[in-house]
């Protein structure tokens, strides 16, 4: 994946706007996770992915798609790239967290708006929400 960031970050005119990545094509390697269904009360994501499944796909059909996210908005989404793998029948994928292509079509769009929709619930509205949480994005991220 390191060369993926290095070569798009080479493509896109600004770091400073969102870009939507799709990369369909044969990969030669994929790794992903995916988080099992959570119940109340919530455990954070940093303890959640120690146990999490991954699973690893070798010589595949499927798509990769997701966002290049600016520095800016840590406190709001990751930062930077954040990718998720489909199979070609739909059947399974799951977070990428490394991969090799084989055979693909890199596609990059980019956009300066971003709308952001806020829960309106109880459970939103109580929530504590002023503690610095960025390690624990940045950390189960990569």
């Amino acid at each position: 994946m390191h060369c993926l960031v290095e070569f798009t970050d080479e493509m896109i005119p600004t770091p400073n706007i969102f870009h939507a990545i799709k990369i369909k094509g044969i990969f030669k390697t994929v790794k992903t996770r995916s988080v099992p269904k959570q119940s109340k009360p919530y455990r954070p994501l940093k303890e959640i992915v120690n146990t999490q499944p991954t699973f690893r796909f070798n010589n595949i059909r499927g798509t990769i798609a997701g966002f290049r996210c600016p520095s800016y908005v840590k406190n709001i989404n990751v930062a930077g790239y954040h990718l998720h793998f489909l199979t070609e029948d739909g059947k399974t994928g799951g977070h990428v967290l490394e991969f090799t292509v084989g055979k693909a079509v890199l596609e990059i769009d980019e956009t300066s708006g971003f709308s952001l929709l806020l829960p309106e619930n109880k459970a939103f509205y109580d929530a504590d929400l002023s503690l610095d949480k960025q390690t624990d994005p940045e950390e189960v991220e990569r």
